[in-house]
C-alpha cells in the first residue's frame, strides 16, 4: 500500500491518547479519516503487544500505553512494505527509556523535547529523564541556572503533559551530591559548597536547599520517581568539611546523606533512584568504580534505604560475564538495579556506533538473563556538547528491538530504525568515520578521537601531529566528506544529520595534516613551499572554517536553547584567530622580519606517551588540554 493511500481511523482508542495518535499520525504523514481502515484498540491483561490486519479491519491490542504507540508504527510500517500480519512482540522490560544531557551547556528546547518524545513512542519507549543539573527553576534560588538556559516550571510543565499523551513518563533527574559545580562556582552559593562541584554534607542550609530542589521537581512533574543522581563524588568530605568536621568516614557520610535525602524526597511523595557508582568506589581500594574486588560492608548495606532503586550505569564493556558480575553485586546492595547504558556521545563531534552496540548487545543481554526490568540509555555532552542531538536515535533505537525482542534480529533493528528516523543505518555509521582514521590507533571505532583533537589543536604548536605522521588525512576526509553529501540527499532528516560532520570533513581534510605539512616544510628549509601554505591553503581554511561556523550555529539553535552556544562560539573564534597568526608569523618569517619560527623548531612528542607505549587507547575529549599546552584557565 503507498503513502499516500494509508488512512486511518482509531475506533474506541483512549481518550487519554487521542491527542498522542495524532501527533504520531501527524510525523509519519497518515491521514485519520472516517474512510480510512478501521482500528480496534484493545487493552490485553497479558503484557505483550499485536497487530492483525485482515484486509479490511485491524486490531491492536496493548498492555502499557507505549506499546500501543509501538503498534501504530508497526502497523504504518507493515502497510507500506507489505509484510505479513499478525505482528506478535513480548516486552522484556517494564521500563525502556533514555535520559538526554540537558546539563553540558546544551539544553534542549520545548520543541525538541517534544519531537524527541515523538521519536521514542514510535520506538515504543515509555520514560525520558532531562539530566538537569542546575538547568531548572528552583524557588529563591537565582544563580542557579543563571544565563545556562534553565527551564521554567512552565516549559518543565508542558513537556510532561506533552510526554503524558504519548505514554511516556518524564522523571526529574537531578544531583543532590556532586556534578553542581555550575552552581557552586556562584558566591551566592559559597554556604553550600564542601568543593568546587560537592554539597557540604550534613549542613542544614544544603539540606534545606535540597528540600527546594525537591520540591520544585514534585510540583513541575507528574511523575512519581526522581532521579537523586549522587554520582562520581569523587571529592566528598574533602574540602570545607574536612576544615569544619575534621576527617569523616566517607561511607557513614554518603550513607547519612542519602538517608537525609530520602527522607526529603519521601515527604513530597516520592521515590528515589540514584547512580550506584559512589557505594563502590568507597568499598574498593583504588576508588574504582569497575573493581571486582570491591566490598560493600553489610553495615552500610543496611543503611540503604529500602525504597531507594539503585542503579548500575555502565558504557564500557562489551564482556557478557562482567555485567553478570556486576548486576549480581547490584542483587547483594538488597534489590534487583535499574541499569543505565550509554550512547558514545561524548568524544566530540561524532557519535560512536560499533561501540555504542557492542556494549549494549552485552549489557541487555544479560539484563534480559538476570531478570532486570527497568533500562535506560544515556546520552551526554561532556566538554560543550558538540556534537549533533539527533545522532542519538540510533542508540534509542537499539535498545528499543531489544526491549521488544528475546532474540535479537539486526535486520529488524536497521529497518525499524529507517523507519522510525527517516535515515538508513549505513548513513548514521558514516559519522563514526570522522574518527576512523586507519592506523591512528589501535582500534579507531573504539576509543579514537581524531576529528575533536584535530579540529581544535593549535596550527603552530601541533600537540597532535605526531598521532597521525605518516597517514593520508586528506584522502581519508576527501571521500568521507563526498560520501556524507551524497547520503545527504536522500531526505531531510538526513540532511539535518549529515550537513555538519560533511562540513567538517571540508576543513579537517586542510587542517588535519596542517601542521605536519608546516613543521616538514621548516625543516627544511622550503620556503616556496611554506608560502604556498600560507597564501592558498589557510586562506581557503579560515573561509571553510568560517563556514562550519556559521552552519554548527544555525545547527544548535535549532534544537538547544541558545546560551551555551557562546562556548562552542568561542573556540571557533579562538582557532580563527590562531590561523591569522600563523599566516601572520610565517609571512614575517618569509619576508625576514623575524628569524626563525620558535614554535616550528620544536620537536614533536606524543601528547601522551603512554600512547606511543601502546598502553592506552588514542582519544583526548577536554578542549582546553588539546588547544593549548599552557594554561588555558
Amino acid at each position: 500500500m503507498s503513502e499516500s493511500e494509508i488512512k486511518l481511523q482509531f475506533a474506541h482508542a483512549p481518550a487519554l491518547w487521542q491527542s498522542g495518535l495524532a501527533e504520531v499520525c501527524d510525523m509519519l504523514g497518515i491521514r485519520q479519516s472516517s474512510a480510512g481502515i478501521p482500528i480496534f484498540i484493545e487493552l490485553s491483561l497479558q503484557n505483550e503487544l499485536f497487530v492483525h490486519y485482515d484486509g479490511e479491519r485491524c486490531i491492536i491490542r496493548y498492555h502499557q500505553a507505549n506499546q500501543l504507540f509501538r503498534a501504530v508504527g508497526l502497523l504504518v510500517e507493515a502497510l507500506r512494505s507489505g509484510a505479513a500480519f499478525p505482528i506478535r512482540e513480548t516486552p522484556c522490560f517494564d521500563t525502556i527509556g533514555a535520559m538526554i544531557d540537558c546539563s553540558r551547556n546544551a539544553v534542549l528546547t520545548v520543541e525538541s523535547v517534544k519531537e524527541l518524545l515523538r521519536r521514542m513512542a514510535l520506538m515504543g519507549m515509555n520514560t525520558l529523564m532531562l539530566y538537569t543539573e542546575d538547568t531548572y527553576t528552583i524557588a529563591d534560588e537565582p544563580y542557579f541556572g543563571y544565563m545556562r538556559g534553565k527551564y521554567s516550571p512552565e516549559e518543565i510543565s508542558a513537556c510532561d503533559r506533552y510526554a503524558a499523551s504519548l505514554g511516556i513518563e518524564l522523571i526529574p533527574c537531578i544531583q543532590t551530591l556532586a556534578h553542581l559545580e555550575a552552581f557552586l562556582k556562584w558566591e551566592a552559593a559559597a554556604k553550600y559548597k564542601d568543593m568546587h562541584d560537592v554539597l557540604l554534607v550534613g549542613d542544614e542550609d544544603v539540606y534545606r536547599f535540597i528540600e527546594r530542589q525537591i520540591k520544585a521537581a514534585a510540583e513541575q512533574f507528574m511523575s512519581k520517581r526522581i532521579h537523586i543522581g549522587m554520582d562520581e563524588a569523587h571529592h566528598l568530605g574533602r574540602g570545607r568539611s574536612l576544615d569544619l568536621y575534621g576527617p569523616q568516614d566517607r561511607f557513614q557520610q554518603m550513607s547519612g546523606h542519602l538517608s537525609k535525602v530520602t527522607e526529603i524526597v519521601r515527604s513530597h511523595g516520592l521515590t528515589p533512584m540514584l547512580w550506584s557508582d559512589m557505594f563502590f568506589r568507597i568499598g574498593s581500594e583504588t576508588h574504582d568504580y569497575y573493581d571486582l574486588n570491591s566490598e560493600v560492608a553489610p553495615a552500610t548495606i543496611r543503611q540503604i534505604p529500602s525504597e531507594a532503586k539503585l542503579v548500575y550505569w555502565d558504557y564500557y564493556h562489551d564482556d557478557p560475564a562482567f555485567y553478570q558480575t556486576f548486576v549480581d553485586k547490584h542483587k547483594a546492595l538488597g534489590s534487583m538495579p535499574v541499569f543505565a547504558g550509554g550512547i558514545w556521545t561524548w568524544l566530540g563531534m561524532c557519535t560512536h556506533y560499533t561501540r555504542t552496540f557492542r556494549c549494549s548487545k552485552a549489557a541487555l543481554s544479560v539484563c534480559k538473563e538476570a531478570g532486570v526490568k527497568e533500562v535506560f540509555i544515556t546520552a551526554w555532552g561532556d566538554n560543550g556538547a558538540e556534537n549533533q542531538m539527533w545522532s542519538v536515535l540510533p542508540g534509542l533505537q537499539y535498545y528499543a528491538e531489544h526491549a521488544y525482542a528475546r532474540e535479537w534480529s539486526q535486520k529488524k533493528f536497521q529497518r525499524r530504525l529507517a523507519f522510525c528516523t527517516d535515515v538508513p543505518l549505513e548513513a548514521y555509521m558514516l559519522i563514526e568515520q570522522l574518527d576512523d582514521i586507519q592506523g591512528v590507533s589501535i582500534d579507531p571505532q573504539d576509543f579514537s578521537n581524531p576529528s575533536k583533537y584535530l579540529l581544535w589543536q593549535d596550527p603552530l604548536l601541533g600537540l597532535f601531529d605526531k598521532h597521525v605522521e605518516g597517514l593520508d588525512t586528506f584522502v581519508h576526509y576527501d571521500l568521507l566528506e563526498k560520501e556524507l553529501m551524497r547520503r545527504m540527499q536522500e531526505s531531510e532528516a538526513a540532511r539535518r544529520m549529515l550537513e555538519v560532520p560533511a562540513k567538517l570533513c571540508g576543513v579537517l581534510k586542510i587542517k588535519a595534516n596542517l601542521g605536519i605539512r608546516l613543521k616538514e616544510a621548516y625543516d627544511s628549509g622550503n620556503r616556496e613551499e611554506l608560502a604556498l601554505i600560507v597564501n592558498t591553503d589557510i586562506s581557503e581554511l579560515l573561509v571553510r572554517l568560517e563556514q562550519l561556523r556559521e552552519l554548527h550555529g544555525e545547527q544548535w539553535m535549532s534544537h538547544y536553547k541558545p546560551q551555551g552556544w557562546e562556548v562552542i562560539d568561542l573556540r571557533y573564534g579562538g582557532l580563527l584567530a590562531r590561523l591569522r597568526s600563523t599566516q601572520n608569523r610565517i609571512t614575517r618569517y618569509l619576508l625576514n622580519h623575524i628569524p626563525a619560527i620558535d614554535e616550528l623548531k620544536e620537536d614533536r612528542l606524543y601528547f601522551d606517551d603512554r600512547v606511543q607505549r601502546g598502553s592506552v587507547t588514542d582519544y583526548f575529549t577536554t578542549y582546553h588540554r588539546i588547544a593549548s599546552p599552557n594554561n588555558v584557565t
